[in-house]
């Protein structure tokens, strides 16, 4: 054996003129392995023409550039090639796996922030997919050691001459492809209709991760979505047409109503649970917080759309601002520069309201420190303002209980968000999370008699720990708002940031919530509620969002605002009872579409697109700022 390899390796040179071809069977094989994995996402067909002209191109572009190199750079080219789409056929895999769509660069805003919640869980791909990527690195590695000094020609310039006119050849084809898809110049209006369906509109706006990847393959995607994530040739409507668009806005939104100021002049505490879910409200799990619902007024069927990777972040500034928060197109540092005049914690504070928010964790995260202050905010209290030793554990967010329900004669506006809930919810460093609880959870979890594999039944039991540490600190807050006597003056809202996307099988997830695919509607269902404040108890079954959340509560607020501005609309008015999902999926309580094509009604899902477009584009131009102007 020892003898045959050394013959082959002895045989390099000969074999050397295979290295470049194998280089680009590579590139093609990578791309076509994880649309092939990935197949039953979008519209296009495993074997369009449209991704192969872009790959076979992209292919052969890359490898006439690194046929330029001398043999030690052609090596590295190659290497560094190689890592960089196997780093990201992994990146989209992952995505998909937690947030269910594909990375793009625009998610690298939060990369920072998410690495402090990275789990190793999140790399349970399929098999399949490994297989496949370690494929692609073998060819790599031998197109690598095949690569020998090329041999001299009788015109040493007719090599490079090659090279070139090759990459010319590659290169002119994609942008032709480009052009076809993208016709130019584009003439935006708020009539444009977007079809999943049609591939052109896929194309230019660029949203739908899942969908362009499949239409353009891995290269083309990657090219075009840095290029988008960077703000550069990204559709994108001026203020003067969002002024037109708001115009016509005004005679879509719901009116007064018999709640309209319901809640004036009371205190307000909204609670926004981490990863607390529907399925988790029992009285075993949570006996504090089922005692709350069950003596609500409680939203049935609110969801809760994830636009932006960051889930939590992305509901927070939902929740606050009524607008939706762009996936791509801009920087991480509008969020503490633009401005929001129409913000909760403005529009409390001028009313008469202190307006505070508290957070376990540092300012840092998110840049909280900084974007809660924009949002009107007085203050952000993280864990060393309230004395907290641990931020995991959500019990500790008592130490600020005077600050988040302050006995004085101004009312308030308080906002909690809390953190035990937290996944990943694997045995180590999260463990802290659970606090005092995590035998009882583990316990209580067995109890429940679920089975599942050891993985997925190790997260369960420590999931129900975690979320045991947030009802402690809901019972312990609501004995003292009691014994205070506050809550007659006091209504709380309690939400969450998302659904338990931390549970990383999501059919375990599925099954979890008594769903029959992880695909469903339902997956985005979420506890909503209001306790106190004289509200009466009862359900509320209209599908509302997170993104009506605002304008519902400027509305029994009686808060000074035109509601036009607002994406969503007031839950209880007449109008609004429709979801928005990201990449013009949307949910009206019958229908659900995901935007992937079949579409069931083309003019809703183009007047539910403009909606979120719009409220894109109203943070992308900063658009309240130049509203301010004309105010003046």
């Amino acid at each position: 054996m020892r003898n045959f390899l050394s013959k082959c390796w002895g045989k390099r040179r000969e074999l050397g003129f295979v290295s470049l071809p194998l280089f680009f069977l590579a590139l093609v094989f990578l791309d076509y392995a994880i649309r092939l994995v990935y197949r039953f996402l979008g519209v296009t067909r495993l074997l369009s023409w449209k991704p192969m002209v872009f790959t076979l191109c992209w292919a052969l572009l890359l490898t006439a550039l690194v046929s330029l190199l001398p043999k030690l750079g052609r090596r590295i080219a190659m290497g560094a090639l190689g890592l960089l789409f196997a780093l990201l056929a992994v990146a989209h895999g992952v995505m998909y796996n937690v947030f269910g769509h594909f990375f793009s660069f625009s998610d690298m805003n939060f990369a920072g922030d998410g690495a402090e919640f990275f789990d190793w869980a999140y790399l349970r791909l399929p098999k399949k997919y490994y297989f496949l990527i370690a494929v692609f690195l073998g060819l790599v590695a031998l197109a690598i050691c095949l690569c020998q000094r090329p041999r001299p020609w009788s015109r040493p310039w007719l090599r490079p001459v090659l090279s070139a006119g090759l990459a010319v050849l590659a290169a002119v084809p994609i942008g032709a492809l480009s052009a076809y898809l993208t016709p130019e110049p584009i003439k935006l209006t708020w009539v444009t209709p977007y079809q999943a369906s049609n591939e052109k509109e896929v194309y230019r706006i660029f949203t739908d991760a899942n969908s362009s990847l499949k239409l353009t393959g891995l290269y083309q995607y990657t090219a075009r979505n840095l290029a988008i994530s960077l703000g550069l040739g990204t559709d994108r409507r001026s203020v003067k047409e969002l002024d037109q668009f708001y115009e016509a806005r005004a005679q879509e939104i719901s009116g007064s109503n018999d709640r309209t100021g319901a809640l004036k002049d009371k205190n307000l505490i909204m609670v926004m649970l981490e990863s607390i879910d529907a399925w988790m409200i029992t009285p075993e799990y949570m006996p504090n917080l089922y005692r709350l619902q069950q003596n609500s007024l409680e939203l049935t069927r609110f969801y809760t759309p994830l636009f932006l990777p960051a889930a939590t972040f992305n509901t927070e500034m939902i929740t606050q601002t009524g607008v939706i928060p762009p996936a791509s197109g801009v920087a991480n540092g509008i969020y503490a520069t633009n401005q929001y005049p129409l913000s909760l914690a403005h529009l409390f504070t001028q009313r008469g309201y202190s307006a505070d928010s508290f957070h376990a964790w540092p300012p840092k995260i998110y840049n909280r420190g900084n974007v809660h202050l924009n949002l009107g905010f007085s203050h952000f209290y993280h864990a060393d303002d309230l004395g907290i030793t641990d931020f995991m554990q959500d019990s500790q967010l008592m130490k600020g209980y005077e600050l988040f329900a302050p006995q004085q004669s101004q009312p308030f506006f308080s906002f909690l968000i809390t953190y035990s809930g937290h996944g990943g919810y694997d045995e180590g460093a999260m463990d802290r999370a659970a606090g005092d609880h995590l035998e009882e959870g583990i316990a209580l979890a067995r109890k429940a008699g679920i089975q599942d594999t050891p993985e997925n039944m190790g997260e369960y039991e420590r999931l129900v720990a975690h979320i045991l540490e947030t009802d402690q600190f809901i019972g312990e807050m609501m004995d003292r708002l009691e014994s205070d006597g506050m809550l007659e003056d006091t209504v709380l809202l309690f939400y969450a940031d998302h659904y338990s996307k931390y549970v990383t099988d999501k059919e375990f997830l599925a099954r979890l919530k008594g769903l029959d695919s992880s695909q469903s509607v339902d997956l985005y269902r979420t506890p909503c509620f209001f306790y106190g404040g004289g509200l009466e108890a009862g359900q509320v079954d209209k599908v509302c969002s997170s993104i009506d959340l605002v304008p519902t509560l400027v509305n029994l607020f009686d808060l000074d605002a035109d509601r036009r501005y607002y994406i969503g609309d007031d839950i209880f008015g007449g109008k609004g009872g429709a979801v928005m999902f990201p990449n013009n999926g949307w949910y009206d309580g019958e229908t659900y579409y995901d935007g992937q094509g079949g579409d069931p009604d083309p003019d809703r899902t183009a007047a539910l697109s403009r909606r979120v477009t719009a409220s894109m584009d109203t943070m992308r131009t900063d658009y309240f700022k130049h509203w301010e102007k004309a105010k003046k």
